[in-house]
């Protein structure tokens, strides 16, 4: 058997343990492997697959609650409902488009629209959110002190840690040099390179060449 990568356990202080090799031909993750994910309750029992070539690895299957998160450096294009994790939040993006009348003219009822663009919103489970913030102008930058989104107890954030911005381009989540990262949940069929920082459940991991 051909092992083409590997994922190499990392721990806070980036001490190296538990090494899990990948195959070209494709290896699967989840509590069932057993070993440092067997009690991982952020994993499903058969969480997701990674395939691996001779540039990194790419996510072939994900049909995880959960999913993996990667650690984003500079930035990165947002699409409609991308989740993103900073420190122990977890939060998605989602696109605001201009209301739509419906069919026999008539127009569905709601706040005026101040020129929000988009939103963010601070999720406690994967699919239910407990606070959002509307995004227009420039922006919005989150932080642990400066930004209009707050986290003022969570130690793992940093004063500025990230913001999202906008223009004729495209909608970018932007880390700003944060201590600890601001990281993106990846999407099916994504190409990870090797030397990328991923989360899957409680464990981080570095992605290394075999």
């Amino acid at each position: 058997m051909a092992y083409a990568g590997k994922l190499v356990q990392l721990s806070e202080d980036g001490t190296e343990h538990e090494v899990l090799d990948v195959v070209s031909g494709g290896t699967g993750i989840g509590r069932s492997l057993g070993g440092i994910f067997a009690s991982d309750p952020y994993l499903d029992p058969d969480h997701l697959e990674f395939h691996a070539n001779e540039e990194g690895l790419i996510l072939t299957r994900d049909s995880a609650v959960n999913g993996v998160f990667v650690r984003l450096y500079g930035s990165r294009e947002l699409a409609d409902g991308d989740h993103f994790r900073i420190g122990q939040e977890l939060m998605v993006y989602n696109d605001l488009p201009e209301p739509q009348s419906m069919a026999d003219g008539s127009e569905i009822m709601g706040s005026p629209n101040a020129g929000f663009w988009g939103r963010v919103t601070l999720l406690v489970e994967p699919n239910l959110g407990v606070r959002a913030w509307p995004i227009f102008d420039t922006g919005i930058s989150m932080g642990r002190e400066q930004g209009e989104i707050l986290f003022p107890t969570d130690g793992y954030v940093s004063g500025a840690h990230c913001r999202i911005i906008g223009d004729d381009t495209g909608v970018y989540l932007e880390d700003l040099d944060s201590s600890n990262g601001t990281f993106f949940r990846a999407r099916e069929g994504e190409h990870l390179p090797f030397g990328s920082l991923i989360l899957l459940g409680q464990h981080l991991f570095r992605i290394d060449p075999a």
